[in-house]
């Protein structure tokens, strides 16, 4: 295995103990993954998890017993609030991407290959100043907790991680766990099977939210976007406009000054 491959296998158990801990420690954990796209295709993904001011209570050693040094150590900016806003815990991983390819890399590399994001591909087409921009994937949790860990992990860990645990804690995963995915994309929306938030006159992108079932089934999502720029369009036509007539004064101008030459050298008498 390669370095960075070891490094990506250590973020995704990483991300898996994380996840796991604050699951079996709180009450209820949210899980929420945000991927914002900007026009030239470069973004950030922001990842929050937040256990409830009760979790805090039952186990205030939660925060120290978060090891994130692999998360950071896979190029992600990660801080724990302890407590947070709401007297809970909450840990923000959150990566800069510069195209969509790696949008869809880094979130590979967070989730893994059972995680409850899948099969994530982002892509842009188009112009400058119109593009089209797609976000299409899969989420669920089939394999409960273990879907955060690769095989390698399950190795060590066990098929079935904390599966135990949940069970004694009286508790179903779907109480202990809610997991959303918020995507945001240039320009208007186009299709999606998300939900669309209400955006302002003056908002330049759309933003798109599902939730991630954890129940074992699995739920596909997809959005698409098209940003027109049409104040740059018209002046792009009317600047194309302007040369070709521009050209065609040029020519005429030409054309006059060539005829009145000929014609003054064919009424001039000969020495």
């Amino acid at each position: 295995m390669t370095a960075s491959g070891d490094i990506r296998r250590r973020a995704i158990v990483s991300a898996f103990l994380v996840a796991s801990t604050l699951v079996l420690s709180a009450c209820k954990v949210d899980l929420n993954t945000s991927v914002s796209v900007a026009d030239n295709g470069s973004g950030t993904i922001t990842v929050t998890a937040v256990a409830d001011a009760d979790a805090v209570r039952m186990a205030p050693e939660l925060s120290d017993s978060l090891n994130l040094d692999d998360l950071s150590a896979a190029g992600w900016n990660v801080e724990v609030q302890d407590p947070s806003t709401s007297g809970g815990l909450s840990v923000v991983a959150q990566r800069p991407f510069a195209n969509v390819d790696e949008a869809g890399f880094f979130l590979a590399q967070l989730s893994g290959q059972d995680g409850p994001l899948r099969g994530i591909v982002v892509t842009r087409s188009g112009g400058i100043n119109d593009a089209t921009y797609t976000f299409d994937g899969s989420g669920g949790l089939p394999n409960g907790l273990a879907g955060f860990a690769d095989d390698e992990a399950l190795a060590v860990l066990g098929a079935k991680p904390f599966e135990q645990a949940i069970v004694r804690s009286g508790r179903s995963l779907s109480e202990s766990l809610v997991i959303s995915l918020q995507v945001t994309l240039p320009g208007n929306a186009v299709s999606t099977d998300g939900v669309v938030a209400e955006r302002a006159d003056d908002d330049v992108a759309s933003s798109f939210s599902w939730n991630i079932p954890v129940d074992g089934t699995t739920v596909a999502f997809a959005a698409t976007t098209r940003d027109r720029d049409i104040g740059a369009m018209v002046a792009f036509v009317a600047a194309r406009i302007l040369l070709a007539t521009m050209i065609l004064l040029a020519a005429g101008t030409l054309l006059y000054v060539a005829t009145v030459v000929h014609r003054r050298k064919q009424s001039t008498p000969a020495s």
